[in-house]
């Protein structure tokens, strides 16, 4: 009979990335011996995970009972006028990794509801190894985030000059798609059956989207707005092109078959007219990652919010660019 492989805790940790003396606020708990020991804890686990990605540019963690508040307030170290929210669109978010600058470096600040991260300590609990694979994630988002930053200095928290408005949108309309297909690739082995979840969060977007994209044209019937419904189109495309996103990347990051997702793989062979698109898709990611860390331009991300894009002209809007600005077109 062959044992199990003797588990070495210290041989793995090794050469972890994790900043030693990592910052820690836990906010809203009882006593301070039970933040401390969530903190310990949290902070094992993490030196797992960063002997397998780059945690170098991790700013630190904060778990908050009031989520919102604690998302709200957080030091981002440059001026914005965005506020963070938990997102709540088809899923209900627990997690964050939004982007800070810290004496001129950018790196990435991890935000955990503790009303669910506490569960966390409880290795029985049923939902441990979901949240486990959150905070992997999130640790997937520090990873790409200085791999981006790395190879495109200059061009994360600037403000950029994409010559025209369109370029401008044409990235952004792609950056989360790409954010989160890279992180979800880089943290899928950390939990295999995370796989179920994004396949329905992608079902229950596609759910009612040739509804939705319809109210929109009937509203433009009415106010003539060319410009608002352009860009509730292409709020509804970078959806739905986003969840899929974290779907491709898990699929890819456990060996790229598609058939660890049977209800993926039953849409995909349904011949839906979207499924042309996710495939489109699907090879960009693969030509971005066949070249991981080592992109020249933004333009190199260019495909992922062209998709985006086609997307919206299906129903006969697109933009034009005259003197750099944008303008919309629909006929």
């Amino acid at each position: 009979m062959s044992e199990e492989p003797e588990f070495d805790y210290d041989e793995m940790t090794r050469n972890t990335t994790v900043p030693p003396n990592l910052n820690f606020c836990l906010k809203g708990f009882q006593t301070e011996e039970k933040a401390k020991e969530l903190a310990d804890w949290t902070y094992s686990f993490l030196k797992i995970i960063g002997a397998k990605l780059n945690l170098e540019r991790l700013d630190g963690i904060t778990i908050a009972f009031d989520y919102p508040k604690a998302l709200a307030e957080l030091d981002r170290g440059y001026a914005t006028k965005f506020v963070l929210t938990p997102s709540s669109e088809f899923a209900q978010g627990v997690a964050m990794a939004p982007a800070v600058k810290r004496d001129g470096v950018i790196k990435t600040h991890i935000v955990f509801d503790a009303n669910v991260f506490v569960r966390f300590m409880d290795t029985d609990d049923e939902q441990w190894l979901w949240i486990y694979y959150q905070l992997a994630h999130e640790c997937g988002h520090v990873h790409d985030r200085h791999a981006f930053d790395k190879a495109l200095p200059d061009l994360l928290l600037t403000l950029h000059d994409f010559g025209d408005d369109l370029n401008k949108t044409r990235y952004e309309l792609g950056d989360n798609c790409w954010s989160e297909y890279a992180a979800s690739r880089l943290s899928a082995e950390f939990y295999a059956g995370q796989v179920a979840h994004y396949e329905e969060v992608f079902i229950a977007t596609l759910e009612g989207l040739d509804e939705r994209t319809t109210a929109i044209m009937a509203k433009f019937a009415e106010d003539n707005d060319g410009l608002q419904c352009f860009r509730s189109l292409c709020a509804e495309y970078e959806r739905i092109m986003r969840f899929v996103s974290y779907l491709l990347g898990h699929i890819d990051g456990l060996g790229g078959e598609v058939d660890v997702a049977p209800k993926f793989k039953e849409f995909l062979e349904s011949e839906h007219w979207l499924g042309q698109y996710i495939i489109e898709l699907d090879n960009t990611f693969d030509e971005l990652w066949a070249n991981y860390g080592k992109w020249t331009s933004y333009e190199d991300f260019d495909g992922l919010g062209t998709i985006v894009l086609v997307l919206v002209e299906t129903h006969n809007v697109s933009a034009v660019v005259q003197d750099r600005q944008m303008y919309v077109s629909i006929h």
